[in-house]
């Protein structure tokens, strides 16, 4: 009794900005998107001046293959519906308030 057993757990990436989101998405992928980056930016962008977090846009740009606005954005809506099917709202607001307390004390 008395030792402890670290457990090699992955930790979740936390996006600082657009660009750093995109270039973890960007090197992630085996089979890049024939579309110009600049373009999944853009869209990325809209998104984000939309009020839709940097997480939701990672995990929306690892669903679509179609990067135009309307697209991009019934991706994130399915999403989030599905999230809240799973969770529900309360609960979804918990994991929320929880992973930004963990980013927190990575922080210090």
């Amino acid at each position: 009794m008395g030792e402890l057993i670290h457990l090699n757990l992955e930790t979740p990436i936390v996006f600082s900005d657009i660009k750093h989101m995109l270039n973890a998405w960007w090197k992630d992928q085996e089979q890049k998107p024939m579309v110009k980056p600049e373009k999944i930016r853009h869209v990325v962008t809209v998104a984000v001046n939309a009020g839709w977090t940097l997480d939701q846009c990672y995990e929306a740009l690892s669903i679509t293959w179609s990067f135009s606005e309307a697209a991009f954005e019934v991706t994130l809506r399915k999403l989030k519906s599905e999230a809240a099917i799973d969770y529900g709202d309360v609960g979804n607001r918990i994991l929320y308030l929880a992973k930004g307390r963990d980013n927190e004390i990575d922080r210090t």
